[in-house]
């Protein structure tokens, strides 16, 4: 549940935000509602700059670095939505024996969640440190934007 609230927001956020960039208006909303983690690091890889605006390092690297962000908010909500389901789990519980094994449960749960977090993202600083190119400065605006101002 917690995570179609999330993404929902983030796919309005996106749907404003590409309009006003001139990107894809329906494609990008929709499969960030879906797919967040995977797809709203590509579109902040491959938008529109406006005016002004600076993207460095190539489109292999600002899409694992977004993706690092957003698997982390992503993680620490699901852990957050572990532990407040782990709470009322614990709460329940009727003997002291139930209650022990709800706390263990609620530990190795938050564990996977821990291990879920930090595997992808070790993998991703890692292919992204290799795949930076410094090189590589973008500069707005970019896309239609640029056809825009040149009018």
């Amino acid at each position: 549940m917690w995570y179609f609230i999330v993404y929902g927001l983030f796919a309005v956020w996106v749907f404003w935000d590409a309009r006003k960039r001139k990107n894809n208006l329906w494609a990008w909303p929709l499969t960030t509602f879906f797919l967040g983690p995977i797809i709203l690091p590509f579109y902040f890889a491959k938008r529109n700059l406006k005016d002004g605006e600076v993207r460095e390092g190539g489109t292999g690297w600002n899409v694992l670095k977004n993706f690092a962000l957003l698997w982390t908010l992503t993680m620490f909500i699901a852990g957050i939505a572990g532990m407040i389901g782990a709470g009322s789990i614990v709460e329940e519980a009727a003997t002291e024996t139930e209650q022990a094994g709800a706390i263990i449960g609620a530990g190795l749960g938050l564990g996977m969640i821990f291990m879920l977090w930090f595997i992808p993202m070790i993998i991703a600083i890692i292919i992204g440190v290799f795949l930076k190119k410094s090189s590589i400065v973008e500069n707005g605006p970019t896309g239609p934007l640029a056809e825009l101002k040149e009018e």
